[in-house]
């Protein structure tokens, strides 16, 4: 969800067929209620195709690469509601825009978190074990690596320094943020408590510090990245769900109750701007220079915001449950 929910790269230069290189940007959506995942045309909106999934798929990650996508099957609608969840991870095709192959990870359920670091290695998060898998060639094994005990009980959502030697975990039910090491899982979790139901999270640019909003306690807490000292925290405007960064340090915060969006100083967690949306955001997705922002909302549109204008610039539909995505740079 790079530690945000969607990047953005780069097609032409991959030697990708004609009708994705000529093309403009395009925003690989989630839609977890379709469920599907579909390619829309930017900045229109326009679906271009869609690509039928099992239940509940959920968080998207790209390769650096740009040849595939990863997607993480949740299998239930919500961290707090009844079920087993899902134990696969589908690989797509970003050229040909269709399902190349499925990773079976069973017994690991509930797979929501899902990464890539700057190697190319992935890392997914299987919520109901509390254990990081890690696969170091994920474009030709279907078997991780390694798997990292988080010792967390709900690990919902997590981000990952870009060099991959740090993972900093959300664990939803107990309201612990843990810090891991995604590849010596004899180095002890580092576990704080932010507060109720943390889940959203964010690194700044410089992987300094360490973002969390406790979804349920109406809060945002800033950490320490090396130790998870607590550094502040402030209010939200009631529950929040999704927090991202921007170059200058800057953070968006999705507000679920207040159906907004708000710009917050990196250093004092003040709100220095709000802006009004039709529905709730479940899903913030950046482009690759920052200057816009795709947020998915619960009422099956996307709205396209204008960050240095700080404006919505319109909506766009979807299926049911759009939630995170890749935006792929066009030529």
């Amino acid at each position: 969800m790079l530690a945000l929910t969607g990047s953005t790269l780069a097609l032409s230069a991959l030697g990708l067929p004609a009708r994705a290189a000529e093309a403009g940007p395009t925003l690989v959506l989630v839609e977890k209620d379709a469920p599907a995942v579909s390619f829309y045309e930017l900045p229109q909106g326009k679906r271009l195709t869609s690509v039928p999934l099992p239940t509940q798929p959920h968080e998207i990650v790209a390769d650096p690469a740009g040849r595939y996508a990863y997607i993480a099957q949740y299998g239930v609608a919500r961290w707090r509601g009844p079920g087993a969840g899902g134990d696969k991870v589908f690989v797509i095709d970003l050229a040909a825009r269709s399902l190349h192959r499925t990773i079976d990870l069973s017994p690991y359920r509930r797979l929501h978190g899902i990464r890539m670091d700057q190697a190319g290695r992935l890392y997914v998060l299987a919520e109901m074990e509390s254990v990081l898998l890690r696969f170091d060639d994920p474009a030709n094994s279907d078997l991780p690596d390694q798997a990292v005990p988080v010792g967390g009980v709900r690990s919902h959502y997590f981000v990952l320094r870009r060099d991959g030697q740090r993972a900093y975990v959300a664990d939803s039910l107990s309201g612990l943020a843990i810090l891991v090491d995604p590849q010596d899982p004899s180095r002890a979790p580092l576990k704080r408590f932010t507060g109720k139901g943390p889940e959203g999270c964010c690194l700044s640019p410089d992987e300094k510090v360490f973002y969390v909003v406790n979804r349920y306690g109406g809060e945002i807490v800033a950490l320490d990245a090396q130790d998870l000292r607590e550094l502040r925290r402030a209010p939200t405007r009631g529950e929040a769900v999704r927090v991202v960064s921007l170059p200058d340090g800057r953070l968006i915060v999705s507000n679920e109750a207040d159906r907004s969006l708000s710009l917050l100083h990196p250093e004092t967690l003040t709100e220095e701007r709000r802006l009004a949306l039709e529905a709730a955001a479940p899903g913030l997705n950046l482009d690759a220079g920052r200057q816009r922002l795709y947020a998915a909302l619960d009422d099956n549109r996307v709205a396209v915001v204008d960050l240095a204008g700080w404006k919505v610039d319109g909506y766009f539909p979807t299926q049911a449950g759009p939630d995170s995505a890749v935006v792929l740079a066009g030529a």
